[in-house]
């Protein structure tokens, strides 16, 4: 019996490491396209940013190109995670609560943000959406994924 505990608490802690493992990556994101998300879930109006977006297991970067040339950025770290992603970032989910600054036009704001990730059959899309303005969910959707060593 002893042994089944001490095998049990074996398998839980590898599947523990094994799954902290796979969300542990850096990847450098390209965007399609940007859409907002409208209050029933489905695709709203295109948004003609140029956005890249860099996330890791501890942060996200994100410099978004204007219409006009401006650019703005988001940056923060994430203050917790939830990984439901398989190894090669091609299947699964990712939810990242972040600490965020927003900065444009030389202006900046603190954002408690929250960003979803969503991989299937090799597509992925990036959910972003400030938590005290629900209403305001993006979605970027990414045409490049290429891993930062």
């Amino acid at each position: 019996m002893k042994r089944c505990i001490a095998l049990l608490f074996c398998v839980v802690g590898f599947a523990t490491i094994s799954n902290a493992q796979q969300c542990d990556k850096k990847y450098k994101l390209k965007t399609e396209r940007v859409v907002t998300i409208n209050a029933d879930s489905t695709e709203g109006e295109e948004i003609p940013f140029t956005v890249d977006i860099t996330m890791a297991k501890d942060s996200i970067f994100i410099v978004i190109v204007l219409p006009d040339g401006n650019t703005a950025e988001i940056t923060g770290k994430h203050s917790s995670t939830v990984c439901k992603m398989n190894a090669d970032y091609t299947n699964g989910t990712i939810e990242y609560k972040t600490d965020a600054v927003m900065s444009s036009g030389g202006q900046t704001r603190d954002a408690k943000m929250q960003f979803n990730i969503e991989a299937k059959d090799g597509k992925m899309k990036i959910f972003g959406v400030p938590e005290d303005q629900p209403g305001e969910k993006i979605c970027f959707i990414i045409k490049e994924k290429e891993e930062v060593k």
